[in-house]
């Protein structure tokens, strides 16, 4: 059996009948091979757990989650609120839900959720989304914010992008939340929170990474939006989140992560994407895509930002690694570090220990934040950075 004929057979069918039909279309075949690669996939398919409804014979749904402006409008300090990402390979092993109800059952519990994306395995089928809305109903009286990611708007289509605005604009607000812009703003108490649409500017094929977009590109006018928000006065602490990270030791996206950090924007007087942020006062970027979890404190003259990457194990291992030298490996590996000053290593996913985790932020009183690293399952969190 070819890997198409299996995908077709698998549409719009319960999880596992799914199989038992292609293990039994497989023997029917002629070929024993063809019947035995179908065997291996399918034991893969269910060892994983990581298959999505691939049709869209259902309306997406709203979450019921409670609207974030409504929960967070008389919100003070001290709060905390929970980051994880990139969960989606993890939604029918169980390890997505255990991740919820942990974070969930924190004393006191997170005043909200944020999502660093890839929420489904591809936003253009509107059943994914039923299915996401059964998963987040283990903390539907939370609200729930997402950064989106490349798998829940397929390559910037314009269908997938509407069934992630039904599913969380009322929860995130229809005003700011749209398919022509999915990035947005808020404010917790003294935190400024800023959620960007990393699509828009970490592929070059819409001119992202060198700062060379045309006329009236998003990607040019949501850097416009950033660069003007982080111009705002503000006295309490910077969050930015965004899907694709900057810079990480491990292997895989790392073409991604130098796009992100090494492309200059003419517009914005040729800095990149990281200088305009820790230059914007931000002191906390929040990110996913790269399925594991890695901490980098980004140190720019006086200025100092924290990069955290909480993201699921789904996809298999993509570990982070000790780096003996940060700022000598990443100079070596592509990353442009010529203006600043270090780059150190705190948490990271050890070697052979690939587990699930999610971040918590904490905001204190007097508007200082704290970072922790909890692995799912166990009650002791990591600090971000020592």
């Amino acid at each position: 059996m070819y890997y198409a004929d299996l995908a077709h057979l698998f549409d719009g069918v319960p999880y596992t009948l799914r199989v038992m039909r292609a293990l039994g279309a497989a023997s029917r075949r002629s070929s024993w091979a063809r019947g035995s690669s179908v065997i291996v996939l399918a034991a893969a398919v269910l060892s994983t757990g990581c298959y999505w409804a691939r049709s869209s014979g259902q309306p997406v749904p709203r979450l019921p989650h409670p609207p974030f402006d409504q929960v967070t409008e008389t919100a003070q300090a001290p709060f905390r609120f929970a980051v994880f990402g990139d969960q989606k390979g993890l939604a029918k092993s169980g390890g997505w839900d255990a991740l919820l109800r942990q974070a969930r059952a924190l004393e006191p519990p997170p005043l909200f959720l944020l999502d660093t994306g890839d929420i489904v395995e591809n936003g253009t089928y509107s059943d994914q989304f039923v299915q996401l809305d059964e998963i987040l109903s283990v903390v539907d009286d939370v609200p729930y914010l997402l950064a989106v990611g490349n798998h829940e708007i397929d390559d910037d289509d314009v269908t997938a992008k509407g069934h992630v605005v039904e599913l969380l604009g009322d929860v995130i607000g229809r005003d700011q939340f749209r398919v022509d812009r999915l990035y947005y703003a808020k404010t917790v108490g003294p935190l400024r929170l800023l959620i960007l649409d990393s699509n828009d500017l970490v592929y070059p094929a819409r001119g992202s990474c060198k700062g060379r977009y045309a006329a009236g590109d998003r990607g040019a006018e949501q850097l416009a939006w950033l660069v003007a928000e982080l111009a705002g006065p503000w006295d309490g602490p910077t969050v930015v989140a965004f899907h694709h990270t900057m810079m990480l030791s491990a292997t895989k996206h790392e073409g991604h992560a130098r796009c992100m950090w090494n492309g200059a924007y003419a517009a914005h007087g040729d800095r990149t994407l990281p200088e305009i942020l820790i230059d914007g006062g931000v002191d906390v970027v929040l990110t996913g895509h790269t399925h594991t979890y890695e901490v980098l404190r980004l140190t720019r003259g006086e200025r100092v930002m924290l990069s955290v990457n909480a993201s699921g194990t789904s996809g298999g291992s993509r570990l982070a690694r000790r780096v003996s030298d940060p700022n000598r490996d990443f100079a070596e590996r592509g990353w442009d570090l010529s203006g600043w000053t270090d780059v150190s290593q705190g948490a990271f996913m050890p070697p052979n220990n690939i587990v699930n985790q999610f971040g918590l932020m904490s905001v204190s009183a007097s508007g200082d934040l704290d970072c922790a690293i909890y692995h799912v399952g166990e009650p002791t969190p990591i600090p971000c950075h020592p």
